[in-house]
C-alpha cells in the first residue's frame, strides 16, 4: 500500500484566491478531507499538511512533512484565479519532471476533467513561470492541481455540485499514479421497510381495508397467519 501527502494550499492568514467571501483555502481543505477517507478505505496512508483553516503552514514545512514520512506521492490542491471568463483545470509539475511524473499528473487531470471542466493541460514551470515550491522541495513525485477557477461562477458551480466526484477522481488518479489498483467497494443492500395498517380475524374486513387503501393509491398484500 502507498503513502500519500495531500496538501490543501494556503491556510491560516493566507486565504489564497478569493471571490467575494469565498476563499481558496476553504475550498481545497473541503476537497482534501473528501479525498483522505477514500484513499484510506483502499488501505493507503494519507497525511494532510493541514486539517483546519486556522493554521498557517509554510511551503518548507509542507515538503518536510512529506519527506520525513517517506510519502510515495505529493499532491497540492489549489483553485485558480484570473478574469471572469477563464475556466478549466490544469496541473503543474517540476520543470525538469521526468516523463513518468508527467504521465502521473496527466492521469489525475484526465479523471478530473471527466467529471467536468475544460482541460488546460499538464504544465511545467519554465520561462515565464517559476517552479512551485512544493514541486521543488519534495523528494517524491509531486504535482500541483489547480481545480477550476474560483473567479468563475460557472467553475464554482461545478466545484460545488461535483465535489464528491472530483474527490473520487483525484483519489483514483493518485492510486493509479503509484501503480495501484482501485477496488470498488460493494454497495450496501437497500433496506425495505413494510408498514402494516391492520390485522383482522375476519377475511371480509381485511379485504375491505385493502380495498380502501387501494382506492387511496396504496398497494396492498393480504397474508394469512394461523
Amino acid at each position: 500500500m502507498a503513502k500519500f501527502c495531500i496538501d490543501p494550499g494556503h491556510g491560516g492568514s493566507d486565504p489564497g484566491a478569493m471571490n467575494g467571501s469565498r476563499k481558496e483555502k476553504d475550498d481545497v481543505l473541503k476537497l482534501a478531507k473528501k479525498i483522505k477517507p477514500l484513499l484510506e478505505e483502499q488501505g493507503h496512508t494519507v497525511i494532510l499538511t493541514r486539517d483546519d483553516g486556522v493554521e498557517t503552514v509554510t511551503i518548507d514545512r509542507r515538503c518536510s512533512m512529506a519527506n520525513k514520512a517517506g510519502c510515495d506521492y505529493f499532491l497540492s490542491l489549489h483553485r485558480n484565479s484570473a478574469g471572469a471568463k477563464a475556466r478549466g483545470i490544469e496541473i503543474w509539475v517540476h520543470s525538469r519532471a521526468m516523463d513518468k511524473t508527467v504521465e502521473q499528473a496527466k492521469g489525475i487531470l484526465t479523471r478530473c476533467c471527466a467529471v467536468g471542466g475544460k482541460s488546460r493541460g499538464v504544465k511545467k514551470g519554465a520561462v515565464s513561470y517559476t517552479d512551485y515550491g512544493v514541486n521543488v522541495g519534495t523528494d517524491m513525485p509531486s504535482a500541483l492541481l489547480e481545480l477550476l477557477f474560483i473567479s468563475s461562477a460557472e467553475d464554482n458551480a461545478l466545484f460545488d455540485k461535483y465535489l464528491d466526484d472530483y474527490a473520487l477522481a483525484i483519489a483514483k488518479g493518485l492510486v493509479a499514479a503509484v501503480g495501484g489498483k482501485w477496488v470498488d467497494k460493494p454497495k450496501a443492500p437497500k433496506t425495505l421497510y413494510r408498514v402494516q395498517t391492520g390485522a383482522f380475524f375476519s377475511k371480509a374486513n381485511a379485504e375491505k381495508q385493502a380495498k380502501e387503501l387501494r382506492e387511496m393509491g396504496y398497494s396492498t398484500v393480504i397474508t394469512a397467519e394461523k
